[in-house]
């Protein structure tokens, strides 16, 4: 049992220093249109680019940062009825209904989105919007490789829900404990 808490421990860990690190994303994105509106308003020259790039930064954010919210349980749910369960339902609920819904998405958003980034790579995929030429790659491959990571975050959370299966009181709950990081 300890060896899985010290796999969901690194799991946390890694996704605690992605998601701080994408936190500040922000920012960019906030520069990026402040640029944007600058540019436009005080001296009417428009860019090509900054919907693209504002909008790709996005998709890094959501993605590479979903991680870390999944961790820290800021992902949305409807607790109605779940929170009435004892912890050892609330336990098997998360380990085997939500592992297997959680498995099927990832499944489908890690493979087809390898396809279309690695095709879009391939292809030299540029913007559709402007003249700049942006390349799309990137975005594209951060889904799949933000999923992973969401996707280690749900098994730390699985480790978690097995254990607390086993026995309700050798960890705390999700929502006490918050994650590691």
């Amino acid at each position: 049992m300890q060896i899985l808490l010290k796999i969901s421990s690194v799991i946390d860990w890694i996704n605690s220093r992605v998601g701080i690190v994408v936190a500040y994303l922000v920012y960019l994105i906030m520069g990026i249109i402040a640029y944007e509106v600058v540019m436009r308003t005080a001296f009417n020259h428009p860019t090509t680019w900054v919907h693209d790039v504002s909008g790709w930064t996005q998709v890094f954010y959501i993605f590479l940062g979903g991680a870390w919210a999944l961790q820290r349980g800021y992902f949305v749910r409807v607790d109605v009825a779940y929170q009435k369960f004892p912890v050892r339902v609330q336990a098997a609920i998360d380990l085997f209904i939500g592992s297997a819904l959680m498995a099927a998405f990832a499944y489908v958003i890690i493979d087809k989105g390898f396809d279309l980034g690695l095709r879009s790579y391939g292809m030299g995929e540029t913007s559709a919007n402007g003249t700049w030429k942006g390349r799309v790659w990137p975005a594209k491959l951060v889904v799949p490789i933000g999923m992973i990571l969401i996707t280690l975050a749900w098994v730390s959370r699985a480790i978690r829900s097995a254990i607390r299966l086993i026995d309700p009181n050798a960890i705390d709950s999700e929502e006490s404990v918050e994650a590691a990081g």
